[in-house]
């Protein structure tokens, strides 16, 4: 296997194991619980609704950086936040509560990275 090929499967592997992620993982569950049919439709079907976001968040990170593509990220997660609300409050604020999270974390991660490394 030439160089240039094992690069392009190391980096295709690697995106898709940090889209196989713990907050994706946390997520599924709390949606699995209120959605009307089989966790395996709801795994497809946002999978395929959530490609043009994807695409829209990586050029927003091409053009104008992370925080940018972040800020998509986190506007999404009140967008799925409030929808939430309507069907249970709970899960709205979980979802909330994990994008705190994710967001406080990268900073750290950042941080922390520049910080000792």
């Amino acid at each position: 296997m030439n160089e240039s090929l094992l690069s392009y499967v190391v980096t295709l592997s690697a995106f898709a194991f940090f889209v196989v992620c713990p907050r994706l993982g946390a997520m599924t569950n709390l949606l699995n619980k209120q959605a009307p049919f089989s966790i395996y439709w709801l795994v497809i079907l946002g999978t395929f609704a959530s490609i043009p976001l994807l695409i829209l968040m990586t050029w927003m990170i091409r053009h104008w950086g992370l925080m940018a593509g972040l800020g998509l990220a986190v506007a999404t997660d009140l967008a799925a936040a409030v929808i939430l609300t309507s069907v249970s409050t709970k899960v709205a604020v979980e979802t909330f509560i994990i994008a705190l999270f994710v967001v406080a974390g990268n900073r750290i991660a950042t941080w922390i990275g520049s910080t000792f490394l």
